[in-house]
Order: structure tokens, then sequence, then C-alpha cells
């Protein structure tokens, strides 16, 4: 007969005996529904070639299993492995502390006496909420010192679960040791075995001969961490490893004799996992990282790194938190005498810096700076580092949340341009300094006022001032000075379920001051030193929402948009960060027509426009279809570079046209186009995505503009990428970007992928040119690489450039990596 004991002391002790104070992360409790083996037969099991498959066997489930549905999808392992592990007690379940916890003992037979040995014997189960021991047999001496359990001794808690033949255990000193333990960790899908564990004090924790892996443990694990000892110390919150070996497939690949890890989230110093690879253009390559635990508030990393055709390199970050000043840090790289850049010096240099001062102010600093153009295509380790042509340097002071209705930002910003080929009038102007205001009240359904102001000295450092340019000999000189302008408007928002009219009148000024360098350099007379313009505007903006309901929602939206204000000559006006805005169907019904203010637009038009969609009964929208044409009453005189072409005559513009679908849950399709009057397509792209249930995906892509001198320039490319599953685990991996207007491929990348859940393989080949490359000129040549990827996962990767690349180039990845992981 079962009998059931409420006895706390009694569970109070033997729980300390099997969980000690604090548990250590994969050596902790156990629990499962015993089994009609007996000890012998569990100990026959443990000398088998690969010990203890019978108890990982209870614990891994098929995942097609109903058990597998216990735990919220998101927690099981990946599909790709053959089960998943289920714990007797779930990784969220939280254990309540053995000395505050009731417990519920059941057991074939108990006998407990205070003057002797007390003794639970058949099937005991001792259960506390998110706790769980099992054994054959628990004895307590007389003196509730000294404890031993036997026969299948088991403790399960949160996610971890562990077996082992025998304990024995001092309930006060909380030392003891446990005989052929074997572990199971569920969220890690991890397992393991250790011929000896033993918890020298309340806080350490050493393991004799422990072996480690998230393999499946239906088959040879396919790698393993064999170390002779671990020691887990929990008050410094460090792991030390002694005689540690990676094995892939019974093969010894690696072996360290001393490491030193953490087992918390506090940080210590020590050397981080080494990284390693090969490239075409620098050859074999290594970096070791160490991080160094300075203070609380700030640490570093520095690594130094040897790349065999190039030489060796020294990189560094350092991070700091401050308490009343904000946090940043400080990163870079030194190169001395590149062997593959004619023996010059590489570095690069990075500042940032960040302070919420208040709650209505915050503060922020950016310092980049690279040695040359090719920097980071060359040197940066991470795939996805973008070359631009400008870096940017710039302090900001922010401003919000305190008076309602009030933003204001101040910066100081200045660029560095890499590429040294680029003329000095086609860099960027540095802003010394830019003060930017908005302020926006009234009634967002009724009447509304906005001020905006954007002050700013803009100065640029010109190498050759006074160089002849063009055939008439006459001196380029890039003006410099400050720009103010403001505008201020009153609205009145009209809006219904069914319609929208909302007219607003505008007062646009800018002012133009030039500073001493520009009057002397170009002779300006004191009378032109400034100029100011004021332009007044007027828009009305209205339109119509119609419904039908039925087997689809359909909404029609007709919407007229008018524009005018007068012209203002300001041909002899500087353009400081001003450009011309790019054709679109919302375009149409603005009245701006350049990003920035150097100039007030003269307006006289009116745009009309069609939006249609259907919806079906789960949301999706089946159709969207928009058009939209503008239509001049006037010329357009102002313009950016002072010259007015066929476009500022003609009368209209030609159609826009927006089209997209979801044509199901998993296709989707996008399209844009328009036209310039005369017909011609001034641009158009199209996009198609397609993404299945299994893993695949496909994208399909082609871009067009237009060469339009002063307005746009050409581009016409296409790109394509696919990630086909071909067998079980593998899949093959693609992506494409061609240029249509130079004949040539901007990247290529092709590559096969295997996972499983304990190890992944990825081998890809890939062409590509520098951001800044100048594909028609014949002395550049694409950049070429084969790479491979091997990842022991519970390890981490050697390398994760694949996936990082792809996450950035193909539409739509992380949704599929993550269905082909978990299907």
């Amino acid at each position: 007969m079962k009998q059931q004991f409420k006895f706390n002391p009694l569970a109070t002790a033997i729980l300390t005996l099997l969980c000690g104070s604090s548990l250590p992360s994969y050596a902790a409790s156990v629990s499962t529904a015993s089994t009609e083996d007996d000890t012998e037969q569990l100990k026959q099991t443990i000398a088998e070639a690969y010990p203890g498959q019978q108890f990982f066997e209870q614990y891994y489930v098929d995942k097609s299993a109903p058990e597998a549905q216990i735990r919220n999808t998101n927690q099981l392992s990946s599909a790709f492995c053959t089960g998943t592990w289920i714990t007797p007690v779930a990784p969220t379940t939280k254990a309540v502390a053995p000395e505050d916890a009731t417990s519920t003992i059941t057991a074939d037979y108990g006998h407990f006496d205070p003057n002797g040995d007390s003794i639970l014997e058949g099937n005991v189960l001792i259960d506390q909420e998110g706790r769980q021991i099992r054994a054959d047999q628990i004895k307590i001496d007389k003196t509730q010192t000294y404890a031993n359990a036997t026969g299948r001794v088991q403790m399960a808690q949160s996610g971890l679960i562990s077996q082992s033949d025998s304990i024995d255990y001092n309930l006060k000193t909380q030392q003891g040791d446990l005989n052929n333990s074997f572990f199971i960790a569920e969220e890690q899908h991890a397992h393991g075995r250790a011929e000896k564990i033993a918890r020298t004090s309340t806080d350490t924790l050493e393991l004799e001969n422990a072996e480690y892996t998230t393999c499946p443990p239906d088959e040879k694990p396919t790698w393993k961490i064999q170390a002779d000892k671990i020691k887990l110390n929990q008050e410094t919150g460090r792991g030390e490893t002694k005689g540690t070996t990676l094995y892939v497939k019974d093969v010894p690949v690696m072996a360290v004799p001393y490491f030193n890890f953490p087992i918390d989230d506090r940080r210590t110093t020590g050397i981080l996992t080494p990284s390693f690879g090969f490239t075409n253009d620098g050859g074999f390559e290594l970096a070791v990282p160490v991080y160094l635990n300075l203070a609380p508030n700030y640490d570093a990393t520095v690594t130094p790194r040897y790349i065999a055709d190039r030489g060796p390199m020294l990189e560094g970050e350092f991070r700091y938190l401050s308490k009343n000043f904000g946090s940043g840090m400080i990163f870079g790289g030194y190169l001395a005498g590149d062997q593959k850049y004619d023996d010059q010096d590489r570095k690069d240099l990075h500042f940032l810096h960040n302070w919420k001062i208040n709650d209505q102010f915050s503060t922020n600093l950016e310092y980049n700076y690279a040695s040359d153009k090719d920097y980071f295509s060359d040197l940066n380790n991470n795939p996805n580092s973008k070359t631009d042509l400008n870096l940017r340097r710039a302090w900001e002071l922010n401003y919000k949340n305190g008076i309602p209705g009030l933003k204001a930002q101040l910066k100081v910003e200045d660029f560095q341009t890499l590429d040294k080929t680029v003329s000095d009038e086609d860099r960027p102007y540095a802003r010394l300094p830019q003060f930017l205001l908005n302020y926006k009240t009234g009634n967002p359904l009724g009447l509304q006022y906005e001020f905006n102001n954007d002050t700013a000295y803009f100065k640029k450092n010109l190498r050759n001032n006074n160089i002849p340019v063009s055939n008439d000999e006459s001196p380029m000189y890039e003006p410099s000075g400050a720009r103010i302008y403001n505008d201020f408007s009153v609205r009145y928002n009209y809006r219904t379920p069914w319609s929208f009219v909302i007219p607003e009148a505008t007062i646009r000024n800018v002012n133009t001051i030039y500073d001493q360098d520009t009057v002397n350099a170009q002779n300006i007379s004191s009378s032109n030193e400034s100029k100011s313009v004021v332009v007044p505007q007027f828009t009305l903006d209205a339109g119509l929402v119609m419904e039908r309901e039925g087997r689809y929602l359909q909404t029609l939206t007709p919407r007229f948009f008018y524009a005018y204000s007068p012209y203002k000559n300001q041909e002899t006006n500087p353009n400081f960060d001003s450009t011309t805005a790019s054709i679109n169907y919302d375009q149409l019904f603005s009245p701006r027509r350049f990003y920035g203010n150097d100039r007030l637009e003269d307006n006289n038009f009116a745009s009309l426009g069609l939006s249609y969609s259907i919806f079906d009964d789960v949301g999706l929208e089946r159709l969207k279809a928009s058009v939209g044409q503008s239509f001049y009453f006037e010329d357009r005189r102002v313009t950016l570079n002072n010259v007015t072409d066929k476009f500022d005559n003609e009368r209209h513009t030609g159609p826009v046209v927006s089209l997209s679908s979801q044509l199901s849950d998993r296709i989707s399709v996008n399209a844009n186009s328009a036209w310039m009057a005369n017909g011609d397509n001034a641009q158009r792209d199209i996009q198609m995505y397609y993404a299945g249930d299994k893993g695949n995906l496909y994208n399909v892509g082609y871009f067009y503009r237009k060469d339009i001198p002063n307005r746009q320039d050409s581009y016409d490319q296409a790109v394509a990428s696919f990630i086909q599953p071909i067998h079980n685990n593998w899949r093959i991996i693609g992506h494409a970007q061609y240029d249509l207007d130079n004949s040539i491929a901007r990247e290529y990348l092709l590559g096969v992928n295997y996972e499983s859940c304990c190890w992944g393989v990825s081998v890809y080949g890939r062409s590509y040119f520098n951001d800044l490359d100048d594909v028609t000129s014949s002395d550049v040549k694409p950049k070429r690489a084969i790479m491979a990827e091997f990842t022991l996962k519970g390890l981490g990767g050697f390398n994760n450039k694949l996936t990082s690349l792809l996450e950035n180039r193909v539409l739509g990845f992380n949704n599929i990596n993550q269905s082909w992981t978990e299907r």
C-alpha cells in the first residue's frame, strides 16, 4: 500500500540534500514516472557504451507525439531535431526555496525514528512547487546530518533534470557527492553525464569526467565536450575547466588545457571565444578577444587579430556608463603597413555617447573616422557594414515632452568624405550649428496652428577654391553662410468617416546671409550680403471615402489637391542642402518640389487621385490600386540649378500608378510606375514575394529610373533571391543583384546549408563590389570569396556571416528562417 506523508522537517532535509541552497544550472533536480527496471538493470545501462540511454529516452519525445504539446510551442525544439525534451517541471516554473516550501511525500514504505535512521523506500516521491525528487530509497541518520539516496535517484527543477545511482550528502555543511549522474537541460536542448558531481561548499560544485552535447540521445552524438574537471563557483559567478576537449564523431579536434568562463551575467576579465576564418583577399585570419572588466561601470575588449596576407591588427572597444552623464562607447582598429594595400596604415575610430538629461532634454555625440574608402569592405568582420561615402560627425541636443506640441533640436554636424576623388562641390556642407524647431497646437480635428524654424550656418572647406573650371576659365567657389527658414501655417481639419477637407494657409520665409569668406572671394557688395524671400502659400486637400460591403469590403477614395504660391526670384540664392523630390504617388499631393529649405516653390497646380481597395473577410488587402496626375496652370520658375528645363514648362505630369496585392497569405506583389508628360516612363519598379510553410522563399524585383539631368540619376537593376529546401535538413540559398545599366553583377551569392538540432554547416560563394566602387572602370574587380561556417548548437558558431548577409539582403528571411527551424 502506497503511503503519503506530510512531514516538512524530513522533506526539507531531503530536498536540501538533493538540491542544496542554490542549484547549479545543469546538475539540478529530476523526476519522472518510475520504470519497471530495477537498480541492477539501471547499473547495467550505465555501463553501456553511451550510459544513461534509457534515462534520456524517457524525456525525449518525438515531435509529432501528443506529449510534445504540453509545452508552449515557442519552447519546443526545432523540428529538424528528431524530438524535443519534455522534463517534468517546465522551464518557466520557479522553484520555491526549500525552507519555505510545503512538501508532499509518497512512498511504498516510510519509517521515521528520531533516535535512529529514518527511511523511505519504494517509489519515493517528494513533490514541491517547482521541484520533484524520486528515488528507490532515502536514508537519513539519527542526527539528521548525513543522508544517502540510492536507486534511480532523480531530481527535477525548472526544465532541468538529473539522475544518479546514489548520493551521499552532509546536510549541515551542504557537501556531498553524486555518482554517475546524467543531466538534461530542456531549454538548451542539452544533455550529458558526469562520473562524479561533488558539492564542496554551499557555493561550489565540481564535476569530474563530465560530458556535454546538444545532439539527440537516440544516436551517437555528432559532437561533445569532455572535461577532466569543471568547477562552478556561484559566489564569483565563474566556471573553470581543466583538460577540456572538443570531440566531433569521437575525433578530438580542439583541446584547451584551461578555460575560465561566466556562469551568470556578471562580467569578469578573461579570454572570450576566439574566431577564425579565410578570405580570398586576406587569407587565413585569427582573432582572440580579451575582455577587461575594469570597473562596474566601464569595461573594454581588446582583440589582437592576425590576417595572413595583410599582417597583424589590433582592435578595441571601450564601454562606459556614468551615473549622471549617460553612456557611450569608443571602438576602432589599426593595421600597420597593410601588405595588400600598398603598405599603407589602415585604421578607423568611432565614438558614440547618449545622455538622457531629464524627461525633456537629451543629447548625443557621434564621431566616425576611417583611413580609406575600402577599410570596411576589406577589414570589417561584419558583412553588413555599408561603406557610406560621408562619415558623420555630430553633436545633438534634443528637447521634447516639455511644452505641449513643442520639439526642438540643436546640432553641429560635419562629414568625412572617404572617396578622395569626389570634387569639393559634391561634398556635403558642415552645419556649424543648426537649430530646428517645430511647434504644433490646436485641434487635430479642427483649427490647428504650426510653426517651423530651421536656422543653420553652412560651411564647406574647399581645397581648390580658385581653380578654373569649364571652358570659360571662371573660378569655382562654394558659398558659405547662414540660412534662416521660417514658416507659419493655419489649417482646418474637417474629417468625417466618409470625407475630409483640409484647407491650409502658410507664410514661408528664407533669409540667407553670406559669411565674410564668401563676400571676399566673390566680391559681393554690402547690399547683396544678405537675401530675404517671403512667399505665401495656400493648399486644399479634400477627398471622399466610399465603402461597399458584401463578399469583399471595397473602398473607393477620390482625392483632390490644389496648391498655390506666387513666384519670387531666388536665382542668386545658394543651395546648401536641398535636392529635387522624387516622383511617386504621395508627391502628387505635396506643395514641396524640393527636399530642403533653400528654395520657396512657386505653385499653381491641382492633382487628382483615385484609390481603390478590396479586403477579404480575414483582413487581407487583396488589391490596392492608386492612380493620380498633376495639372499645372503656370510654368515653374523656381529651380535649384537656376536653369529652367522642359519639365518646368509642361502643363501636366504623366500618370503615376501604384499597385499592391496580397494574393494570399504567402504571396504579395507590389508595383509602381510614373510617366512624364511626353509619355516616357520616368521610373518603375515591381516586386514579387512568396513565402512557403516549409521554409521555402522566392523574391524577384526590378527597379528602373530614367536619367533626367539635374533631377534624377539613372538606375536599372534587377534583384532575385531564393531559399529552397532540397532534402531533409538541407537547403540551397541564393541572391543576385544585377546592374542592367552597366551589364555587370553587383553581387552574387550561392550557398548550401544544413541544420540539425546539434550542428549546422554552410558553404557559400560570393562575388561583390565595394559600395563605393566605380563598376564601369576596368581597373575595378569584384571581391570573391568562398567561405564555410560550422556551428555546434549550444556552443555557438565559428562564423555567422551567411545569416547576417541574408537578413539584410533577402526580404522576409528572418520569418522564413524561423518557420524552417520550427517546422
